[in-house]
């Protein structure tokens, strides 16, 4: 075969071999090279595989057309020896190659191999190979033929997938935002092996971003805090608020930071290069996930990808989790408030009537243990027999998606009976379905007013006065602070409060200022040490406090003030109680009814009331006696006072 026929069709490798000056080479002239390897390259030369082969024991170099884009920039290797014609790969290839040349078959997969000047850049590459021996008529082997595939995008596809499920299965557990996004950051980080990666969250006029975590990998400082979003460029924050991606790989040559001044800024913060994902909500920029690079890095667009992917990952954790700690804190505070309400708070499921929650107040004013209801079956035989019928269709309006006030009386353990005032209400699912019943059951049956509440931060102190109020039969509930009192203020049962003053300052008084601002009915005495000071006795009376005592004081003077303080709330609870008892009622009425009430309170007769109405003077009449009966008023005057006393109005009697 002559030298023009086995490079014919060969592409611009085969001219190169018939142009290179191989009389300096170990080879000789191509004329002189043996038909073994003449054959072999003619079958390189024609595959659509990149292929090399490598020849003698110089290891002397040939490859095909479909290896030149896998050599980039690199120099000329034809006829050069593989150690010298490519460096970077020979540590790895060397034991292979030996193989081979002692007639050994050897095929790798998805080997790593950093490649400096394909592209012109450092590059880290996955390959599949097989390396046969060439081996000739006389059974030795003359050298080796490589055929090679790259499945460097195959290998990074796969690693991607595998962080982001990794990340998710991370990230699920995590139930702090913050702990989310420094997770997040991490993972991150050390899979790209960069210099730092964080969020950012934009305030909301736009103007600057906080970072509040980060995770940094090498010896820089941190990016957390404050900073201002005009130090980083108008077309960087033009391109992230418009929902694109920033890729700079060197701050120093890219467009968006050829300003001096921004370069200079982003150099001295250690970036260098930098990937930034914007995450875009109801068309506003919200935050950003950044990736730092302290060198200049190009960034490959598996890397960019892999940012954005999480930046939405991490984001949507981040909502949940903040979503997720709202409602625990919410589930907290309702907790506490139910646990200091006189008022029972309870919930049932709307599909299998279980009771799924029950507050404390209702062993106090059921008189039984609420660990021992399951379901509405059982509450339902705490209710006097007459009111069952009643209570029961409450529920079935309520089902149907009705809010209703109700009245009904219970019958105790022991025997006693309780009048309820109770609000049921449906809880919907994001359907519009009722999903829950939910409850909140108030005894309007008159406390016996010994409820004490002590304010406190002296635990050995606040120990010594509930001890004393015990003794003599009084309630105690203890808070160590004012604040957390006031937290549960709105829902305790009605008493009196015991507030020790420690301070000098006054600062404790806004206890009783706060609950006198409320006009709540909770008087306050005041326990403090005034040393003889007329003053601070003041002070504490004008700040809301009904009495001062000054320390040291005697047990009876505090028993004064307390039984006192109860006196002056008994009344006061007691009228608040009926007229609460009266709106229940008047709620209660229908709506003709409440008509024919409204006319009674502006004057009206039983025929001017039946002619406004349309109907007859005896219908009117039967009307009224029935309002009088529910409101309890023996006469016309008696219940028009009970029904202002009520809060209803007399409107202006009609022409």
């Amino acid at each position: 075969m002559s030298t023009i026929q086995f490079l014919a069709g060969g592409g611009t490798m085969g001219a190169r071999i018939q142009a290179y000056d191989w009389s300096v080479s170990p080879l000789g002239p191509i004329e002189t090279w043996p038909q073994d390897l003449r054959t072999v390259l003619r079958i390189m030369l024609r595959s659509k595989f990149p292929t090399y082969v490598v020849w003698g024991p110089e290891l002397i170099t040939f490859y095909n057309d479909a290896s030149l884009p896998l050599r980039g920039l690199r120099p000329e290797a034809l006829g050069q020896p593989m150690p010298q014609a490519w460096t970077e790969v020979w540590e790895v290839v060397s034991p292979i190659i030996a193989q081979a040349r002692q007639d050994k078959a050897t095929y790798v997969q998805d080997t790593p191999i950093g490649i400096v000047q394909r592209e012109g850049y450092p590059e880290e590459t996955w390959w599949t190979a097989s390396f046969s021996p060439i081996t000739g008529e006389t059974g030795t082997v003359g050298g080796v033929l490589i055929i090679l595939q790259e499945t460097t995008e195959r290998v990074l596809t796969e690693l991607r997938l595998r962080f982001l499920v990794d990340l998710s299965t991370r990230l699920r557990g995590i139930a702090d935002a913050r702990d989310v996004m420094a997770t997040a950051a991490e993972m991150l980080g050390r899979h790209l092996r960069t210099s730092r990666v964080g969020y950012a969250e934009l305030s909301a006029s736009g103007e600057t971003f906080v970072v509040e975590r980060e995770w940094i990998g090498a010896s820089i400082p941190t990016f957390a805090g404050q900073h201002h979003v005009d130090d980083f460029g108008s077309l960087i924050d033009g391109e992230l608020k418009a929902g694109q991606t920033v890729r700079i790989n060197d701050a120093l040559a890219d467009p968006h930071t050829l300003d001096a001044g921004i370069s200079s800024a982003l150099i001295r913060t250690d970036q260098r290069a930098v990937v930034i994902a914007p995450l875009i909500r109801d068309n506003r920029l919200v935050a950003s996930l950044y990736v730092h690079q302290a060198e200049p890095r190009h960034w490959r667009d598996d890397e960019v990808t892999l940012v954005q992917e999480v930046a939405e990952r991490t984001w949507t954790s981040v909502l949940r989790a903040r979503a997720e700690t709202a409602l625990n804190e919410s589930e907290a505070r309702f907790r506490q408030f139910a646990e200091h309400s006189a008022d029972v708070l309870w919930m049932l499921n709307a599909d299998t009537m279980q009771i799924e929650y029950v507050s404390p107040a209702y062993d106090r004013v059921w008189g039984r243990p609420a660990d021992g209801l399951q379901d509405r079956s059982q509450w339902l035989e705490s209710i006097h027999p007459d009111d069952r019928e009643r209570t029961t269709q409450v529920i079935q309006g309520v089902l149907r998606g009705d809010t209703v006030v109700n009245e009904y009386r219970i019958v105790r353990a022991d025997g006693s009976m309780r009048h309820i005032h109770a609000t049921v209400f449906p809880i919907f699912d994001e359907r519009g379905r009722v999903q829950r019943v939910a409850g909140i059951a108030r005894d309007v049956t008159q406390h016996d007013g010994s409820m004490v509440y002590v304010v406190d931060s002296d635990e050995g102190s606040r120990g010594e006065l509930s001890l004393m109020l015990e003794e003599v039969g009084y309630q105690v509930n203890e808070f160590p602070s004012a604040r957390a009192f006031l937290e549960v203020a709105p829902v305790v049962v009605p008493g009196s409060v015991v507030l020790r003053s420690h301070g000098s300052d006054g600062g404790e008084l806004t206890l009783p200022r706060e609950l006198k601002g409320r006009r709540s009915a909770l008087p306050v005495v005041v326990v403090g040490e005034a040393h003889g000071d007329v003053k601070v006795g003041v002070r504490a009376m004008k700040a809301g406090a009904v009495d001062f005592l000054d320390v040291p004081y005697r047990p009876d003077q505090l028993l004064e003030a307390v039984a006192s303080a109860l006196a002056s709330i008994h009344d006061v609870a007691e009228r608040d109680q009926a007229t609460d008892l009266v709106r229940a009622r008047i709620a209660a009425l229908s709506s003709r009814e409440r008509e024919v009430l409204d006319r009674l309170l502006s004057g009206g007769t039983n025929k001017t009331i039946a002619r406004d109405l349309g109907i007859s003077p005896r219908t009117v009449e039967a009307h009224r006696a029935r309002i009088m009966e529910r409101l309890e008023a023996r006469s016309l005057p008696e219940l028009v006072q009970i029904a202002i006393a009520a809060g209803l109005q007399a409107k202006p009697a009609s022409e």
